[in-house]
């Protein structure tokens, strides 16, 4: 229902549309319609169109994140305990407390 009275008469149309999917719109500062978006118009269509032969296959697995087992590690890997190199050769300072600086 929007105004067509007589050609070359001039309008304001205004839509409102609010951030809870409503819109209200008003001809002429007249409210003409008032209503749910998602409902009353075809304006948003379904995002994913659910398919009732879809299914899971039988070794699926729910887990966010799971193990690669044919994953392995670059050959030049190194492993944390082989980053420190052991000195030979060092000795702790004769004021060295275990206790309070550490072993």
């Amino acid at each position: 229902p929007y105004k067509q009275e007589g050609e070359g008469t001039s309008h304001l149309y205004r839509v409102v549309l609010k951030p809870d999917n409503t819109v209200r719109v008003d001809i002429d500062e007249e409210n003409v319609y008032e209503g749910s978006l998602k409902e009353d118009w075809d304006v948003l269509k379904p995002k994913e169109i659910a398919d009732p032969e879809d299914k899971k296959p039988d070794d699926w697995v729910d887990d966010s994140m799971m193990d690669d087992p044919e994953d392995k590690k670059p050959a030049d890997w190194v492993d944390e305990d082989q980053k420190r190199i052991v000195d030979e050769s060092a000795k702790k300072p004769d004021d060295w407390d275990d206790e309070e600086d550490g072993e």
